[in-house]
């Protein structure tokens, strides 16, 4: 068995114990008093896909698709992880590991307790995960780094890892084209591409691309049948009272729905509690608006055929595969790796 395999093996076993085990219920409590936004059916989402996406098929064939070093190496990584949706840096971490690199990793205060808590577990059966990491509150003697963050922290990340090979990810959105033609359930899984993890994550949908004359009104009477307690959060509904009101104030057209408000605006990006949408007369301006967003979308969910996009519900049933910003990671390590 490759030594990869293996240590996927003993991650994804800790990753079924921090989801399902009794004596990791203090470790989601904890996570939460430090994040209000790991509310623990979140976080537990979150190790749901997880595990299912380290399958044995799926490890397989990803392991199969790269020429994966026999031995790990000293080429050291510097790793800037997020901290928006739980868990959001793993995948980084995995993959240099995998790839042989020692990595060094600094930790978002948003999301200090999970990554921790898991390479330990899963360092009690692979001691790899636990020799090849270190947790670190400066990142130092780099040879290679990733990073990501705003769009503001991007540009210092740039300036700060000029000198040494470097990816730095900065702020991306997702979005939905609708057809007009969706059924009750096409919306009730676009809704899990819209509020799962709040609406924090890049993967989330901020912008809602409709055809010219869309009915709005089929999709927000299932959206309150199926997601309207999310207004019981309290920093969620916080952000959507914000936003409502300074709409108001400005006397700005917008539909409200009591928990998430949409307007109009030719924009990819909207806050937390709000949706920006546009319309569309043919599927040539759908083609045009995706090129002309390229940049700043990471992924696309729709039921049209030929536009590259996911199915509804699937921004966050990511894969090992699905890589952010669309560069592969794993492949570029590789590249700037001397590891045999």
């Amino acid at each position: 068995m490759m030594w990869q395999k293996k240590a996927l093996s003993s991650l994804r076993e800790a990753l079924t114990w921090l989801e399902s085990s009794d004596e990791a219920a203090p470790i989601l409590q904890q996570a939460y008093h430090q994040n209000r936004w790991f509310e623990e059916v979140q976080v537990k989402n979150a190790l749901k896909q997880w595990v299912i996406s380290m399958s044995d098929a799926s490890v397989d064939r990803w392991l199969g698709s790269y020429q994966w070093p026999s031995n790990v190496g000293n080429t050291h990584l510097g790793i800037i992880m997020a901290g928006n949706v739980p868990l959001v840096g793993l995948h980084d971490l995995l993959v240099g590991v995998l790839t042989g690199y020692r990595v060094s990793a600094k930790l978002s205060s948003d999301d200090a307790v999970l990554p921790k808590q898991l390479l330990q577990k899963a360092g009690d059966m692979d001691a790899i995960w636990q020799d090849r990491i270190t947790f670190v509150e400066q990142l130092k003697q780099l040879d290679v780094a990733i990073a990501t963050g705003s769009n503001n922290s991007a540009r210092y990340f740039s300036a700060y890892f000029k000198h040494i090979p470097h990816v730095i990810r900065n702020h991306r959105n997702s979005l939905a084209v609708l057809s007009g033609k969706e059924t009750p359930e096409d919306f009730i899984a676009l809704g899990r591409d819209v509020f799962d993890f709040f609406g924090l994550g890049c993967r989330n949908v901020t912008h809602l691309l409709v055809p010219n004359g869309y009915d709005f009104t089929p999709l927000f009477q299932c959206w309150d049948a199926h997601y309207a307690d999310i207004q019981h959060h309290n920093k969620y509904i916080n952000n959507y009272q914000y936003h409502r009101a300074m709409l108001l104030m400005n006397l700005d057209p917008h539909i409200d729905t009591g928990y998430v408000i949409a307007k109009e605006k030719d924009e990819l990006y909207a806050p937390v509690g709000m949706l920006n949408y546009s319309h569309y007369a043919a599927l040539d301006d759908v083609t045009q608006k995706l090129k002309s967003w390229e940049n700043q979308l990471q992924c696309v969910v729709s039921n049209i055929d030929g536009i590259g996009a996911l199915p509804f519900g699937q921004a966050q049933c990511t894969q090992l595969q699905d890589y952010a910003d669309g560069v592969d990671t794993v492949q570029w390590l590789l590249d700037q790796s001397t590891i045999a």
